[in-house]
C-alpha cells in the first residue's frame, strides 16, 4: 500500500493520557522526506484568545522533532532572530502561505507552519471533572524549494481518565496530544539516519554580519588654481539631462530590505535566488510568487539603491536590466523572469 494519498485517524482513550482526534496525510510519497534533513519550526498561527498558545505549541513540536533526531531541526530562538532581523517576525505567527519563502530565508530544506484554533479550558458537563482543556491545532511539512505541501496533520485533544479528575494542565495534554500526532507522522517514515548533528543553514553569527553599503565620494586633494579660460559653451539642455542620468551620486544609505517575486513560472527560482543573495548577506525579507510570468528579470529600485541593485543585479547569473521605482514597497525588488529558471 502506498504511503500517501490516505487518511489515518486515530482515537486514543488512555487512562493516564489525552483523548484525541488525530489526522494525518502524506500528500507526496513519504520516501521524498528522507532528503530532507534541515528543517525548521516557524512561529505559528494563533486564533485562540491566548496571547502565548502559538508559541507554547510551536516549542513542543520543536522538541518533539529534535527528540527523534530524524532531522537537524533549527532553534526556535534563532528562527526568530532571523525573522525578527529581516522585520519580518510577527506576533500573529506566518500563513502556510508564506512558509516556503520564509524557509529559504532561514536556509533550510523544510519547514513546519502550525496553526493553533482552540487552545482553552472547556466547562465539563460531568460534576464529577473540573475544567476540561481542549486543543484544535493543524500541521503542514512545507517543501522549502518547491512550496510544496509534503504532509499535513491536524488533531482535537482534550483529557481523559484520571487526567480529567480535576483541572489538568492543559501544557500536558498539547504534550501528550503532539506526541500523537507526530508519532503518526514517525511511522510512515520507517528507519531514518540521524541528521541532528548536521548543520545545514549559514553561521548565525556571520550571516549579518556584513552590509552591502553604496561607498561614499572621497574628498579630493585641494587642485592647483588654473588660469583663467573663456566659459565654455552652454550645453543643450537635452545633453544635460542625458549627462546627470548617467553621473549617479553616490550617497551613504542603510543595506537595502531586499524582495524577491519569482514570475519564472518555475517554483525553484526563487530558492535559488534567495540561496545566491542570502549567502552574500543581503538582507532578503520577502519571497513570494507573481501571479503572471515576466520574460526578463528586473531589479526595481528606490532611489538612493542603485549601487546596491547593481551588486544585486551582478549575483545573478544573467545581467539584468535595473530599473527606478518608488512604488515598490521594499527598497529592492528582483522579478524573476523566465531567463533565469
Amino acid at each position: 500500500m502506498k504511503s500517501y494519498g490516505r487518511w489515518i485517524v486515530v482515537a486514543l482513550i488512555v487512562v493516564s493520557g489525552c483523548t484525541s482526534t488525530i489526522s494525518s496525510n502524506f500528500l507526496i510519497p513519504s520516501d521524498s522526506v528522507r532528503n530532507i534533513s534541515c528543517i525548521a519550526v516557524l512561529p505559528f498561527k494563533n486564533k485562540t484568545q491566548d496571547p502565548n498558545a502559538g508559541n507554547i505549541m510551536a516549542d513542543i513540536v520543536s522538541i518533539d522533532l529534535m527528540k527523534h533526531r530524524n532531522f537537524n531541526v533549527m532553534d526556535r530562538m534563532e528562527v526568530e532572530r532571523v525573522l525578527r532581523e529581516r522585520d519580518i517576525y510577527t506576533p500573529d505567527g506566518i500563513a502556510p502561505d508564506d512558509a516556503a519563502g520564509m524557509g529559504i530565508i532561514l536556509g533550510v530544506q523544510a519547514v513546519f507552519a502550525g496553526e493553533v484554533t482552540q487552545y482553552v479550558y472547556m466547562p465539563s458537563s460531568l460534576a464529577t471533572e473540573g475544567a476540561v482543556p481542549t486543543i484544535q491545532l493543524s500541521l503542514s511539512l512545507i517543501d522549502t524549494a518547491t512550496g510544496q505541501v509534503i504532509w499535513t496533520g491536524s488533531g482535537t485533544l482534550t483529557p481523559s481518565g484520571l487526567l480529567a479528575q480535576g483541572t489538568t494542565p492543559i501544557t500536558d495534554v498539547a504534550q501528550k496530544g503532539i506526541e500523537d500526532l507526530l508519532d503518526s507522522f514517525y511511522s510512515s517514515l520507517g528507519p531514518g539516519v540521524d541528521a541532528s548533528s548536521r548543520v545545514c543553514w549559514y553561521d548565525p553569527n556571520t550571516i549579518f554580519s556584513r552590509v552591502i553599503v553604496a561607498q561614499a565620494r572621497q574628498p579630493q586633494p585641494p587642485r592647483a588654481p588654473q588660469p583663467q579660460q573663456q566659459p565654455a559653451r552652454q550645453q543643450p539642455v537635452q545633453q544635460q539631462q542625458r549627462i546627470a542620468s548617467v553621473q549617479r551620486p553616490q550617497v551613504q544609505v542603510p543595506p537595502a530590505k531586499v524582495s524577491i517575486l519569482n514570475a519564472s513560472g518555475n517554483p525553484r527560482a526563487s530558492m535559488l535566488v534567495g540561496v545566491t543573495l542570502i549567502k552574500d548577506k543581503i538582507n532578503v525579507v520577502n519571497v513570494s510568487t507573481e501571479k503572471y510570468t515576466k520574460p526578463t528579470t528586473i531589479v526595481y529600485y528606490r532611489p538612493d539603491y542603485y549601487e546596491q541593485a547593481l551588486h544585486i543585479a551582478r549575483l545573478l547569473r544573467k545581467m539584468p536590466q535595473l530599473v527606478e521605482s518608488p512604488t515598490y514597497k521594499w527598497d529592492i525588488t528582483v522579478m524573476i523572469g523566465r531567463d533565469l529558471k
